[in-house]
């Protein structure tokens, strides 16, 4: 069946053809865009969708999140703090856990979760520890994960259970562990011991998240480092037609080796909605948890570190070059997770030397995730090789003003996720959520790209802000080259998927300060729609 879409506003991210008044829909693709009367000579007997003069730009394409932790983070405590969340204190991590505990019928030994605590609003700025979380419970073991996703605490029960007692244990390399319960890094994210609700409830529970995500205008999500349980579980719920937006894998080294050998990432077509689209690495931790590996001293050392604390790797150059080397071999396109412009270094170093060491000179783009300290010396090297830089341009708002106070310091801080600097250099970037950090709200990064304001009110590099334009191309047409498929997404251009979000204003036209307040009113996936707002009617 033909569809013409007709009376909006249509922002169609082409730049041979930057609005048009309709847009012809067939089979789930795009046949034709151009103004009205022509698309409806060409079609007279499609029937018509009345936008109601709302915007319509192409579907919104994930930069880097994790579709199957935010499935499971939705059957978890949600500790967050505010603005999305209410625990500003030990004391209410504490009552929000027994209250999730009082809730759920947990199997003897089954480890209750919570997620989204963030210590640096706490009035102490302490992490919780074992003890704290032995209030919650005795008899199961209890993890809370810090809202970067690189930190953890476990009670004493999930300490024994983890192996993490004593004098003497061993830890994994590139991991921490404290005896107060707080574990860092590979210390818990490589762990298998912790084991969440039954496969039947996180199965359905990925089919919420797809949801979730396309509620906020998503038509293409992302699974950024998913081992061979979290491809399993995306694989069970594709079989089951429970995902309503495309999803593209990043496999952990160890998966990559198993699924991956001799597969190109541009040419993998989608299953059940699902493609194999490279592998991902990781070179360090977050900068709000103050593991991130940094060239100078963090700001204000955490405690327990002295003064030149710089955070530290996660890999050995050694194991770094050689998962790079198997990668070009293979051609797999990397993503590297980076939050410390040291991190960032010893990707480009890596990278350059595996490209000289191989002959390679096929563009795989290879991709920064996070890219948050890069500095101006070092994205000039990026253009050089041919990176990408996805930005979590949301630390503005939610952390910019720890970056500034203890984490970096005002001079560092100012340039966190430096993008003008970026597009100056001519470097394709994209902007993520990194979910389920924060929400998959892109029109919320927008927001941030736009206006650079922290919560509270600081503006954080007022010389890094862009245009409106230039952050939806971040979120469209950028954001579909960052996974090969600007030949099929990120723009309304004849031949590509039909994926659209329908918002109640027009960017554009919006005052800076309110892009934020924008509503997704619609959201179609090649020609069907995937969501509808309450009280919109998507069949008009």
């Amino acid at each position: 069946m033909e569809q013409i879409l007709y009376n909006g506003t249509f922002l169609t991210m082409d730049p041979g053809c930057r609005e048009a008044e309709a847009v012809l829909v067939s089979e789930g693709m795009i046949k034709a865009v151009g103004k009205f009367e022509e698309i409806c000579a060409l079609a007279p007997d499609a029937k018509k969708k009345d936008m109601e003069g709302h915007t319509v730009l192409p579907g919104f394409i994930d930069g880097h999140s994790h579709i199957s932790a935010v499935a499971y983070q939705l059957l978890m405590a949600d500790l967050n703090p505010p603005p999305t969340g209410d625990c500003s204190s030990v004391e209410d991590v504490i009552r929000k856990m027994k209250e999730f505990l009082a809730s759920r019928k947990l199997a003897p030994g089954q480890w209750l979760m919570g997620m989204g605590y963030d210590n640096s609003v706490f009035p102490d700025g302490k992490h919780p520890t074992k003890e704290d979380l032995d209030q919650i419970s005795r008899e199961h073991p209890v993890v809370i994960l810090h809202v970067s996703g690189h930190l953890c605490v476990v009670n004493t029960k999930g300490m024994e259970l983890m192996g993490y007692v004593g004098d003497h244990f061993a830890v994994p390399q590139g991991g921490v562990v404290e005896k107060s319960g707080l574990l860092k890094e590979q210390a818990f994210l490589g762990s298998d011991k912790m084991e969440g609700p039954s496969p039947e409830e996180v199965i359905r529970s990925v089919e919420n998240a797809s949801r979730l995500y396309a509620s906020y205008g998503i038509t293409t999500v992302h699974d950024g480092k998913a081992r061979m349980s979290e491809y399993r579980l995306l694989k069970a719920a594709a079989e089951q037609g429970l995902l309503c937006n495309d999803v593209v894998i990043y496999f952990s080294p160890e998966a990559a080796e198993e699924l991956l050998p001799h597969q190109y990432p541009a040419l993998n077509g989608y299953h059940n909605r699902l493609r194999f689209a490279g592998m991902k690495l990781f070179l360090d931790g977050s900068p709000q948890g103050k593991t991130a590996w940094l060239s100078k001293p963090y700001y204000e050392a955490p405690e327990g570190e002295g003064k030149n604390y710089r955070g530290f790797p996660v890999q050995t150059e050694e194991d770094v070059m050689g998962l790079m080397k198997k990668a070009v071999e293979n051609h797999w396109q990397i993503n590297v997770h980076a939050n410390g412009d040291e991190a960032i270094e010893q990707m480009i170093r890596c990278y350059t030397r595996t490209l000289e060491e191989t002959g390679c000179r096929e563009n795989l783009r290879p991709v920064i995730i996070h890219c948050q300290t890069v500095r101006e010396d070092q994205l000039k090297r990026m253009k050089e090789i041919g990176m990408i830089a996805s930005f979590f341009l949301d630390h503005v708002y939610y952390w910019g003003d720890y970056h500034y106070e203890s984490v970096l310091g005002p001079e560092r801080a100012e340039r966190i996720s430096p993008l003008k600097s970026a597009l100056e250099q001519d470097i394709s970037f994209t902007l993520h959520q990194d979910s389920p950090v924060v929400p998959p709200n892109v029109l919320f990064s927008i927001h941030n790209a736009v206006n650079r304001k922290t919560y509270k009110g600081r503006i954080l590099g007022e010389d890094q802000r862009i245009s409106v334009y230039e952050a939806l191309q971040a979120v469209t047409i950028h954001g579909a080259y960052q996974i090969f498929e600007e030949d099929k997404k990120g723009s309304i251009t004849p031949g590509k998927c039909a994926d659209f979000v329908v918002l109640d204003q027009n960017p554009e036209k919006t005052a800076p300060e309110r892009i934020k307040d924008i509503a997704v009113k619609e959201v179609i996936k090649e020609g069907k729609t995937i969501f509808t707002a309450p009280g919109h009617d998507g069949n008009a």
